[in-house]
């Protein structure tokens, strides 16, 4: 039965996603993902959104909005105490524009029909609605259920009925090193005292240097990017 300590495991994982430590080897991306989205979010104007979230067991995104939420709706194929209807989003289960926001975070890689899913996204969105999306570019696969990575034109060739679309690198290429680096030293500590070593030495430097890089402007290649964050408008 679902109570209390699941609902404080979802906040843990919420909060270390939106958050990230520097000991989390995806630290570069996450905190990068959230400035953005911050700085997006503040464009979109009213109050009493009403959002939904595809792929929404965890929604690290929704505090962001405030006390500007309205309603907030979370999709996703596994149930957890947050999610609200099982839906993929290749099918989603409400009527045309019905949303001012749609967030859609790492889902896209999923869906093997990319396509089909943004057409759902664009017809539940309300006029001049908006989708916030991340999308994984150069980066490890993570489940076996993934489908696809995106480059700058694969998102806009998926979202091309979106009137307005900007897309942003998650990182740099420089950063994207630090971070896959990160991943790759991560997956081969399998025993738990290598791992501990590993997140408390190895990991918070290789994501402090990174950030520094970054902070100084060093690249701004985005060819090997680990991810991308979209804003797009219906």
């Amino acid at each position: 039965m679902k109570g209390p300590g699941q609902l404080d495991d979802l906040s843990k994982i919420e909060h270390q996603r939106l958050y990230p430590r520097l000991t989390d080897p995806n630290f570069l991306v996450l905190r990068s993902r959230r400035i953005i989205f911050q700085s997006w979010i503040k464009t979109i104007s009213g109050n009493n959104l009403t959002i939904l979230d595809v792929g929404g067991r965890y929604q690290p995104y929704r505090p962001l909005f405030g006390n500007r939420l309205g309603r907030y709706i979370a999709c996703d194929l596994t149930q957890t105490e947050l999610v609200d209807v099982i839906a993929s989003g290749e099918s989603l289960p409400f009527g045309s524009n019905t949303f001012d926001v749609i967030i859609a975070t790492q889902v896209f890689d999923y869906f093997p029909h990319p396509r089909k899913a943004a057409e759902e996204i664009y017809d539940a969105l309300k006029p001049g609605g908006v989708l916030l999306m991340s999308v994984a570019s150069v980066a490890p696969r993570f489940a076996d259920q993934e489908l696809w990575r995106f480059t700058r034109g694969g998102i806009r060739a998926t979202l091309s009925q979106f009137r307005t679309l900007e897309v942003v690198p998650e990182s740099s290429s420089l950063g994207g090193f630090f971070r896959t680096t990160n991943i790759w030293l991560h997956s081969f500590t399998r025993y738990s005292f290598l791992r501990k070593l590993y997140e408390v030495t190895v990991c918070p430097f290789l994501n402090s240097a990174g950030w520094a890089l970054e902070k100084a402007g060093l690249s701004r290649d985005d060819q090997f990017a680990p991810n991308y964050s979209v804003f797009a408008v219906k």
